[in-house]
Parts: structure tokens; C-alpha cells; sequence
């Protein structure tokens, strides 16, 4: 009887321990390097791991960090405390490919779910439940402050006609609702750094962006100081969601886990309060004229 105990113990002891080992190995994480910079630099100032923030930072915060502060609080709340392992990519398309490999468990932003039906990525993700829900992330038309007939434009085809609009190479959906609005004087560039350089040699002249917290709604990127057309903006005709990896050996756990937390931090209210500091929603701007409004309530009918 005792050996049969003794062999029973050891057997629990050979499995848990590679089981505590594999849970404890690093979440790996595929993010921008813009992105992995801020959020270096924020939790150096808060002192705190972002997942264990409990109050929403009072400092500026971009979209992409208080992307990874909701990634990280919904792994958390929902019951991973593993180290967190930043994989460093060059833009979002890249974050996907990494993630659909397996190198990397998750992509550190919400993307829409075309991102996870691009040819060769089928049943590569799984996909979380909506972060930014239907028609709610909303963009406006940012440019140099000089270009002052494009400041005064009041509408797309006055935008289409007064200056020239330049998009990521990868954002399809900004490029079809610009196009369905009316908007076809546009080119592409590859990386977002080289967005705002085209902007800056006037080889564009705006850029739809989410609208700034500031003040007068003004950004500084790389130096370059950007201001938005005042009164209007459109709406992308997506939700968007956290990308898991159907092919790390953890992505099924991290799925759970995300809708698990995703779910309480929105019962919180957390993700709608973090999205408003963060500028995705601006409530200063409710009564912008939505370019495209007429096509939000189209597709939700």
C-alpha cells in the first residue's frame, strides 16, 4: 500500500511540475515598436505593471498602449499572471503573420476581422469578442496647419478636391469606406513613420487618424505637428477584436482567459473609459458630422 501511495505521489509530482513550468513560460506578444516604446515608457512612470493598473493613468495615453493595457488587464482579471514577452514587428500586417504562425500568441492591438481572413491565415485565429464594437472607432482628417483650404473643407468631395490623402498600405478598410464616400485622390505608403514624412514634404496632405484628447484636438508625430479638419469625420465600418493564435500551444488558454477578462473589464466599464482617454471615443466631437453616417445605419439594418 505505501509503494502504491509512493508511486502515485511521484507521478503527481512529474506532472504538475512541467505543468507549472509551461504555465509560468512568458505570453509572447506581437507589437508595434512605436507602441512597445510608449509602453516602456508609461509603466517606467506609473511604476506598475499595466495589468495590475486599477485607476485609468492621467497622462496622455495613445490608442495602441491603452490597447495592450486592456490586452494585458483581460489576461490578468481572467487568471494569467505569466510574464509578458514583447515580440518587436514593423507594422500591424507583420503582428498578424507572427501571430498566425505561432511565433507569437497574440497581436497587441485590435484589429478587424478581416485581418484574420486574409489568404493563408484561414483558422489561423481565434477571435475575441468586439473591443471597439461596430461603427464606434471613428477618424477625422488631420494635415499640416498651414494647408488652410483643406482646414476649410466641409465635406468629402471637398476633401477629394483640395488635397491629397495618404493611407497605410495595409488599411484596406479606410481605404474602401474613403473610396465608397467619394474620396479617391489617395496613395499608400508602407510604414506609418513614412506616412507622416509624406505629409511633412507635402507629398500628401492629410491623413485620417483618431481624433487627439488635446485640447484643440492638435498631434505632434515625429515632430511634425498635425491638426484636424474641424466639424467632421467617418466612421470605419467594423468592430474590432484581439487576434489569438490557433497555433501557439497556449493560444486556446489565452482565448479563454481574454474573453473572460474582456467580458468583466467591460462590466467595469473600464474599456469604454479607457477608449475615451485614449481618444477612440471623444465626446468633444459628438457633434461632428459623421461623412458617412448614412452607411453606419445601412450596414447595422
Amino acid at each position: 500500500m505505501r509503494q502504491i501511495y509512493l508511486f502515485f505521489t511521484l507521478a503527481l509530482i512529474l506532472f504538475l511540475v512541467p505543468c507549472r513550468a509551461f504555465c509560468n513560460e512568458p505570453i509572447p506578444i506581437s507589437i508595434e515598436r512605436n507602441a512597445l516604446e510608449q509602453v516602456k515608457a508609461l509603466e517606467a512612470d506609473l511604476a506598475v505593471p499595466l495589468g495590475r493598473l486599477e485607476t485609468i493613468p492621467d497622462v496622455e495615453i495613445s490608442r495602441t498602449t491603452a490597447d495592450v493595457i486592456i490586452l494585458l488587464k483581460a489576461l490578468y482579471l481572467g487568471g494569467i499572471d505569466s510574464p509578458i514577452e514583447f515580440i518587436e514587428v514593423p507594422n500591424a500586417r507583420r503582428s498578424a503573420q507572427e501571430t498566425a504562425r505561432g511565433r507569437s500568441v497574440l497581436c497587441s492591438q485590435q484589429l478587424n476581422k478581416e485581418a484574420s481572413s486574409v489568404a493563408g491565415y484561414e483558422n489561423s485565429f481565434w477571435v475575441t469578442d468586439p473591443i471597439a464594437r461596430f461603427g464606434e472607432f471613428q477618424k477625422g482628417f488631420y494635415c499640416l496647419p498651414k494647408n488652410t483650404d483643406l482646414l476649410a473643407a466641409t465635406s468629402a468631395a471637398e476633401i477629394n478636391k483640395l488635397g491629397k490623402g495618404i493611407i497605410g498600405q495595409h488599411w484596406g478598410n479606410d481605404f474602401r469606406i474613403l473610396r465608397d464616400m467619394g474620396i479617391t485622390n489617395m496613395i499608400s505608403a508602407p510604414t506609418f513613420n513614412s506616412m507622416v514624412k509624406m505629409i511633412e514634404a507635402r507629398r500628401a496632405d492629410w491623413i485620417p487618424l483618431e481624433i487627439s484628447t488635446s485640447k484643440d484636438f492638435s498631434m505632434n508625430l515625429q515632430g511634425v505637428h498635425l491638426v484636424p479638419i474641424m466639424g467632421i469625420k467617418f466612421s470605419l465600418l467594423e468592430s474590432r477584436h484581439f487576434l489569438v493564435s490557433r497555433k501557439h500551444p497556449r493560444g486556446k488558454e489565452v482565448y479563454k482567459v481574454l474573453q473572460k477578462g474582456i467580458k468583466e473589464l467591460r462590466k467595469q466599464g473600464f474599456v469604454r473609459k479607457i477608449m475615451t482617454k485614449a481618444g477612440i471615443f471623444n465626446p468633444r466631437t459628438d457633434s461632428w458630422k459623421i461623412l458617412n453616417g448614412e452607411d453606419i445605419e445601412l450596414a447595422r439594418n
